[in-house]
């Protein structure tokens, strides 16, 4: 799974080309080819995190991991509005993904927090 997802991140920025960030000229290809792997991995520890949660539902630990899952989709969001910034599909600003990212940190820590309660 981590390899295809490694693999169709690759591809897509291969194929995407340069991205035009505004007049001044073309952005670098290693942002952008960031933000995909960022996504890649978000997509790839939420699907792990769902794994994992399924797992342990309904038991001590399964409070933590909901928070983990819901940690994760926020990030992907979050790269996803990046990207589409960037390629610029629609407009949106920067500060909504900081935000996400924002909520990001704050649910890893609820959910690390809640799953050391548990296990500690």
């Amino acid at each position: 799974m981590i390899k295809r997802a490694l693999i169709i991140t690759v591809l897509a920025v291969l194929a995407a080309g340069p991205v035009w960030a505004d007049s001044s000229g073309l952005t670098s290809r290693i942002p952008v080819a960031l933000n995909f792997i960022i996504l890649a991995g978000a997509i790839a520890c939420l699907a792990i995190a769902i794994r994992l949660f399924v797992l342990v539902k309904g038991g001590a630990l399964a409070k933590g991991w909901q928070f983990l899952v819901i940690s994760f989709a926020t990030l992907a969001m979050g790269q996803i509005i990046v990207l589409a910034e960037k390629f610029n599909l629609f407009a949106l600003s920067f500060d909504l993904a900081t935000v996400f990212y924002a909520i990001t940190i704050i649910l890893w820590f609820v959910g690390l927090m809640q799953t050391r309660k548990v296990l500690g």
